[in-house]
Order: C-alpha cells, then sequence, then structure tokens
C-alpha cells in the first residue's frame, strides 16, 4: 500500500449529485478495507446515510459544527482518525458550511486547504472536498487550485488548475498593516506581558466578549508574545483594532528568523517544540495570520465580535 496521500476536490449541484459521488468513494473505501470519516454538515451526512445503507454503519461521522471549530481542529480530528489505525488507509470526506464565516476565516480556509498537500503527503489517506456549485466564485476556486484531482463520474482526473501549495501559501502569508487608529501597547520587555494581558483582557470585556472567549484570547495572545521576545526582535508591540467583524490582537516584532509558513499548522509531539504556540493559537481563536516583512514579523489573532 502507497502512503502518498491524496486530496481531491468534486462540484455537485444536486443532492443526488453529492450522495452518488460521495457515497461512492466512501463505498470504494469500505470495499477496499479502509477506514472512512465524514467531517460534514448534518444535511450531507444524513444524504450518505441514505445512500450507503447498513454500510453507514462503518463510516464515523463528525458534524462540521465540532471538526471545524475552530477550522484548524479538522487537522486534529483526521489526524487522530489515522492514527488510531496506522496501517490502514482512510478515506475522508471534508466540508464545512461557510454561511457565517468571515473575510478572515476564509482566507484561512484557503491557507488550511493549500497546506494539506504538504502536511499529509505522506499519509495513507484519501481526502476528498465536495464542494457545492451554488457557493461565491471565491470558493470554488479554492477547489480547482488546491485540489491535485477532480472527482467525476465515479473517477479522479489529475487537475490541470492545481497550484503549487507552498507558493500559494507564502501568498496568503502577506502581512497587512495596522489601520490608523490601532491602540498599540508596548510589550518589549518580559515585565510588560502582565500588563498587556490586563489590557486586552479588559478591552474583550469591552466589547461585550464571553469570559471564556477573553480568556481564549489572553492565552493565545501570550503564547505568540512569548514566541515573540523569545525568538524576535525588539520592538514587540501589540496592536488591536477591529476588522471585517473581527477584533485582531496583532503582534508585531522586529523580525527574527524567517517564517516557516507551515510553522503551527499541525500539533508538535511536544508542547516544548517549535510551532507550539502558534498551533495553540490556532485552537483558540477564529483565524489566525503570520507573515514577515522589512518592519518585522506579524501574528494576527482574530476573534469574532460578538
Amino acid at each position: 500500500m502507497s502512503p502518498s496521500a491524496t486530496h481531491t476536490s468534486m462540484f455537485y449541484g444536486t443532492d443526488r449529485d453529492y450522495a452518488a459521488e460521495a457515497g461512492g468513494f466512501l463505498r470504494d473505501g469500505l470495499e477496499r478495507g479502509h477506514r472512512t470519516l465524514v467531517m460534514a454538515p448534518p444535511s450531507r451526512t444524513e444524504l450518505l446515510r441514505s445512500e450507503l445503507g447498513n454500510d453507514a454503519d462503518e463510516v464515523t461521522f463528525v458534524d462540521d459544527s465540532i471538526a471545524y471549530a475552530p477550522q484548524w481542529n479538522a487537522y486534529r480530528v483526521l489526524l487522530d482518525f489515522a492514527a488510531a489505525a496506522p496501517d490502514v488507509r482512510s478515506c475522508v470526506i471534508a466540508e464545512q458550511r461557510f454561511g457565517r464565516r468571515t473575510p478572515a476565516e476564509l482566507v484561512d480556509y484557503r491557507r488550511l486547504e493549500s497546506a494539506i498537500n504538504l502536511v499529509f503527503a505522506e499519509h495513507p489517506v484519501d481526502l476528498l472536498c465536495p464542494y457545492d456549485t451554488a457557493l461565491p466564485s471565491d470558493l470554488l476556486d479554492i477547489a480547482v487550485h488546491s485540489h491535485g484531482g477532480m472527482r467525476r463520474g465515479g473517477s479522479v482526473a489529475a487537475n490541470p488548475g492545481f497550484q503549487d501549495p507552498l507558493a500559494m501559501l507564502t501568498d496568503l502569508s502577506a502581512v497587512a498593516v495596522p489601520p490608523v487608529g490601532s491602540t498599540t501597547l508596548d510589550c518589549t520587555q518580559h515585565s510588560d506581558v502582565a500588563l498587556v494581558r490586563r489590557s486586552v483582557r479588559a478591552r474583550g470585556a469591552e466589547i461585550g466578549l464571553d469570559a471564556d472567549v477573553v480568556a481564549d484570547v489572553v492565552l493565545a495572545l501570550t503564547e505568540v508574545l512569548t514566541n515573540a521576545l523569545l525568538h524576535g526582535s525588539p520592538p514587540a508591540l501589540v496592536h488591536l483594532y477591529d476588522e471585517d467583524g473581527m477584533w485582531v490582537c496583532h503582534v508585531q516584532d522586529g523580525g527574527g528568523p524567517p517564517v516557516d509558513v507551515l510553522s503551527g499548522v499541525v500539533p508538535p509531539a511536544q508542547p516544548a517544540d517549535h510551532g507550539y504556540g502558534l498551533w495553540l493559537a490556532r485552537q483558540l481563536v477564529s483565524a489566525v495570520d503570520v507573515g514577515s516583512n522589512p518592519t518585522g514579523t506579524h501574528v494576527r489573532l482574530h476573534t469574532r465580535r460578538p
């Protein structure tokens, strides 16, 4: 059995199209003795259960509201599923509802889809990502450019629109400048961290975030600030501002080693390992942007405003 992963998209316009194509993918996997996982909205899983009949009992279903909360959690669900039987190939369907996603979250989803091609390249996983043809063109664009194959009529063909994932991730790491009017806090000294944490906690409560959400933001910010103080150069600044329905905590330092576009996209083996802080941040807030330019290294933590 080849360990190499496959990452395939499919387009569907009707429930019947979806059930036949996605159901066929799962049935093919089951017939080959593969383990099967579906991360999808309830409306999709109902169609698959009906299509598969008794075979649906062999499939693990995870609601998208759990698998993609936040979006990068989908990686952990997939990794945990594959790790439960590492010698058996996994067939996985991954789809989420996009209706309430903000622009920052959709950019992060594009990042997630591109990174899959690198992160899971050597894993024995076949991943199918269905896309409803009624979705906006920018989301359908992800299907075209982020998948090496396209499934149609029960067969998979090479995708001529597939783009180099490393180049796409590099493009997505462009630095955004803090807007005029941002609140900027200086955290150049380790002793400043406690003051910044208190300021962020107070601001989060002021804009109406739940206490648990504020605690998650503060923890994510602490992890990113610690990285900036340990690995970056001064000054370390925190910019606070609103953007497209999100509250942004933007950490900027004077720069350090080149930023790895894959840093923190999968859980490190140990908390002390490189990338743990960014991985944890991705589990705590709605979206994370990481990039660098001549002004330094920038990490933006996006939290949905109430």
